[in-house]
């Protein structure tokens, strides 16, 4: 198991603008330390966009964002499969990788993640998030497992792609959403406890469970997908709430069973519109009971 701290590389990066005020040398001497220490290099464009956008080096996020990734895509191909990123403190666009074929990576991160974690992931394993996450969770996912132990904020799931080669990222987020959870998804599946206004806009294809409080306007502009989610809540422009059939119990079964370890579910192999009820746990300390009679679907107006 490889251990990533990300204080390792701001202890680097810090010490080197203490002494160094130069751009330039900041970079070359960056560069030097992640090479010796990582086997890694920085793309000489960074340094330019860093220093536009911030002033200097080793001011830039970019430099965690890139130095983060290319240490992960490194260890993958010395064949490492199970991964730990310690104090991320929100950075954005970590664990972007860019794989055209899928990978087989278990990674837990100790902490927030920033926007776009995990955006156009492939891989086999289990993503898990101890922490929240930001805008554009997994955005343009292919493949995988993704578990957030707190909440994720706008565009969770946002473009989760089911194509020729994937079926989409399948994410679990214990806390709940923000606005617009699997927005234009066309496959995968997201479990969530709570979303916000306009979840599953512009949906083609895909599952969004959301198994907590009712939502407002749910699936405006949907075209595919289904939405599941508690009586009260309302569809947005184009979409219609209905009762649920027995091929709804079975689709809910198969969604939630992605998750039936993280979520210690009991009564999923017997549900069933006979039997309606199942016991979850939503958080780490709280075990909940749901009747799916208590719940409506949502799908565009015209299915």
């Amino acid at each position: 198991m490889f251990v990533l701290d990300v204080d390792d590389l701001r202890e680097v990066v810090n010490d080197i603008g203490s002494k160094i005020s130069n751009p330039d040398e900041q970079f070359e001497k960056i560069n030097y330390i992640l090479e010796r220490n990582y086997c890694i290099q920085l793309p000489r464009g960074l340094k330019y966009a860093s220093t536009e956008k911030f002033g200097d080096v080793v001011s830039s996020p970019l430099v965690y964002e890139r130095a983060i990734n290319a240490i992960l895509k490194r260890r993958i191909l010395k064949g490492e499969t199970k991964v730990i990123i310690k104090n991320p403190r929100a950075l954005y666009r970590i664990g972007i990788l860019g794989y055209d074929e899928t990978i087989r990576l278990d990674l837990t991160v100790e902490g927030n993640v920033g926007n776009f974690f995990a955006a156009s992931c492939n891989f086999d394993g289990v993503w898990i998030v101890k922490g929240n996450a930001e805008n554009g969770l997994a955005d343009k996912g292919y493949k995988g497992t993704i578990v957030v132990e707190g909440f994720a904020t706008e565009l969770a799931g946002q473009n989760n792609q089911a194509t020729e080669f994937s079926n989409g990222v399948d994410i679990l987020v214990r806390k709940g959403c923000m606005e617009r959870a699997m927005g234009q998804a066309r496959g995968g599946s997201l479990v969530t406890f709570g979303a916000g206004y306009n979840s599953g806009l512009y949906m083609s294809g895909g599952t969004l469970l959301n198994l907590d409080r009712p939502g407002k306007s749910f699936g405006p502009g949907m075209v595919g997908g289904t939405i599941y989610s508690p009586e009260g809540t309302t569809a947005g422009e184009g979409a219609k709430a209905v009762k649920l059939t027995r091929s709804d119990y079975t689709n809910i079964v198969q969604t939630l069973r992605k998750f039936k370890n993280e979520l210690d579910i009991h009564g999923l192999e017997r549900l069933s519109p006979e039997n309606p009820k199942i016991l979850l746990t939503s958080t780490i300390n709280s075990v909940d009971t749901y009747d799916l009679r208590d719940f409506i679907k949502i799908v565009p107006k015209d299915k």
